[in-house]
Order: structure tokens, then C-alpha cells, then sequence
């Protein structure tokens, strides 16, 4: 299970994106927080295998580690205002860079780097693979979104 309490920094040709930069609530900054990430764990696993030649059964092949699909929700929290109209102001600005931020590493690296609790920094070398969604919660008091990254290394 990935540590969620941690801060996450995507490194794009883009811009760059901080999730968690702050664990403290309404302390006037506003933040993408990530509420799931899967896929850190483990790697997704390559299962080959051929049906037996006219008869029952399979024949299995070695296994292998695949690529790692990391799957991230969160919402963004704006806590700089309670002005509604500059909440949506400022919301729509951080959706779009985090939609800059993602299209930028479609076709070229980005790195996400994290350390969790009681261990040694992490990075891994992604790209945007599972497009972005967002979801209006709350009576449209929140932004929640989704995506996935791919990392071609199976370990972090």
C-alpha cells in the first residue's frame, strides 16, 4: 500500500506538480491532495501460457514482471479563499496544470518522486498513460480527479 501522508512530486517537461505539500487542513495553501495511489506496490505480472496441443491444460511459460500502471485520485483543495468566485478561479487554474502537466510527459519522461515514512527517498521514471477525470463533489465545493502513469521499470 502506498503511503498517502507523504509529499509527491511530478517532474514534467511541463510543469512540475507537488501533491501533499502540506499535511496541516486550512492552513491557506492551496494543494492537489491525494486520497489513492495503486500500483506502487507491486508490479503488474506477465503470465504466459499455450493451450496443450489437442489435449486439456496449458502449457506454462516463465514469468515475468510487467510495467507498473500507477493509478492516482485526489482532490484539489482550495483553502487560500472561502470567496466562492475565486475558488473556481483558482481551481480551474490548478486543473490546468495539472492537464499541462500531464500532456507534457505523453511522449517524453517525467519523474515521480516520494518518501515514504521511515524509509529512503523514491523515484520512477513514468508517463501519462490513463487519461485525466474530474469530478465535481460536494455540490461543486470540490475537485476531485483521477489519472494514470506507466513506469517500464518494475521496481522503485
Amino acid at each position: 500500500m502506498a503511503d498517502v501522508g507523504v509529499v509527491y512530486t511530478l517532474t514534467t517537461p511541463g510543469p512540475d506538480i507537488t501533491f501533499n505539500a502540506t499535511t496541516v487542513p486550512f492552513n491557506n495553501h492551496d494543494q492537489y491532495y491525494i486520497t489513492e495511489i495503486r500500483g506502487l506496490a507491486a508490479p503488474s505480472l506477465r503470465t504466459p501460457f499455450d493451450p496443450v496441443p489437442l489435449g486439456d491444460g496449458g502449457l506454462i511459460h516463465d514469468f515475468w514482471f510487467g510495467p507498473r500502471h500507477i493509478l492516482i485520485e485526489g482532490t484539489i483543495l482550495v483553502q487560500s479563499t472561502s470567496i466562492e468566485n475565486a475558488i473556481v478561479v483558482i481551481r480551474n487554474d490548478m486543473e490546468d496544470d495539472l492537464r499541462d502537466a500531464l500532456d507534457s510527459c505523453l511522449r517524453a519522461d517525467a519523474t515521480l518522486a516520494f518518501t515514504p515514512q521511515g524509509e529512503s527517498a523514491r523515484s520512477i521514471t513514468c508517463r501519462y498513460e490513463v487519461g485525466l477525470e474530474f469530478t465535481h463533489t460536494n455540490n461543486y465545493h470540490s475537485l476531485d480527479f483521477s489519472f494514470g502513469l506507466i513506469a517500464g521499470d518494475s521496481s522503485t
